[in-house]
């Protein structure tokens, strides 16, 4: 039989809900342990969601021999912190984007996860899902001949007043926190990082970017422009136009079970895509990763080229001038 993999939560955030349903209905994973702060919250969340064993550290998770694989859901600012107290210990990790916001932490765990012997991936839900991989098939065969254009948005408002998203010493702001879905769906696209950029950002009162938008200019001549907003209606999509027509992705980033996109050429053609449940892929390619050694679809080299593209584009908006990355 092959082995059950058994996860521990590093933190008790929102998006846990998302992870939980999957990590139930996979045959090779077990959700088996949560951690907080607190004894009494990590006790509370157990007995909500059913989980055996809670911790009133994060440390003390890490410390149980019994867990394989950690699932990091802390604020933006922590998480290089536990990944690399995670890999010290002999977990694998999947963590939340951004990963890390510097490109130096990157660094720092692509050596724990050689040094160590433990794979470490970006939780980018829609990467594992079938109508992104449709994507990646029609691009590589040439179906909308060479790439010429990428364009991303996602915007939403966010009317959660305490959270760290706008606290720029936890990692907030809109760029970190959605802007890197359609800047990391361009290079996907591309295969590469961007060699210059040039970001223009609006302020919040807190002092994080409320709305951002960046251009990038690749150095095979692939130019790419991105939006993110925590002020505007919720909106999203990516266009990806090639020699030979284009594909417009009308929700490239939360796909459903049934999600359709267009393939643009003389004529507009509807690709249909069945899917599986949102989350469902990202632990599935944990679990292919570390029981049988198959490929990460999103690699940490290819996540440190997604953070320091953000971080150029930061740069940019604080000085006004181009960026190179």
């Amino acid at each position: 039989m092959e082995k059950i993999l058994r996860w521990g939560l590093l933190g008790t955030a929102r998006i846990n809900r998302s992870l939980i349903p999957p990590l139930r209905s996979s045959r090779r994973n077990q959700l088996a342990a949560v951690a907080s702060r607190s004894l009494e919250k990590a006790q509370e969340y157990a007995r909500e969601w059913r989980i055996p064993s809670a911790y009133g550290s994060y440390q003390a998770l890490l410390d149980d021999p019994k867990i394989d694989v950690v699932y990091i859901s802390l604020p933006n600012h922590l998480h290089v912190e536990w990944a690399l107290k995670a890999a010290e210990a002999g977990k694998h990790v999947l963590c939340e984007k951004p990963i890390a916001l510097r490109t130096e932490d990157v660094d720092a765990m692509l050596a724990a996860s050689k040094t160590h012997n433990v794979h470490i991936a970006e939780a980018f839900m829609y990467r594992h899902h079938a109508q992104t991989l449709k994507v990646q098939e029609l691009l590589e065969t040439g179906a909308i001949g060479e790439l010429q254009t990428a364009q991303g948005s996602f915007l939403f408002k966010l009317n959660r007043p305490g959270s760290y998203r706008w606290e720029p010493d936890q990692g907030g702001g809109s760029l970190w926190d959605v802007g890197c879905y359609p800047l990391g769906y361009a290079i996907m696209a591309v295969g590469a990082a961007p060699v210059e950029v040039m970001g223009w950002q609006r302020i919040a009162p807190s002092g994080i970017d409320h709305t951002f938008f960046g251009q990038m200019r690749f150095a095979n001549g692939v130019l790419a422009q991105i939006q993110s907003s925590f002020a505007l209606p919720s909106f999203s999509n990516m266009e990806l136009r090639g020699t030979e027509g284009a594909l417009l992705i009308p929700d490239p980033f939360t796909p459903s079970q049934r999600s359709q996109f267009i393939l643009q050429r003389e004529k507009n053609h509807k690709v249909r895509v069945k899917g599986s449940e949102l989350y469902l892929g990202e632990v599935e390619n944990m679990s292919d990763v570390i029981l049988n050694g198959a490929p990460a679809r999103v690699p940490l080299e290819e996540s440190r080229r997604i953070v320091q593209s953000l971080a150029a584009l930061h740069r940019s908006a604080e000085t006004g001038q181009p960026v190179k990355v």
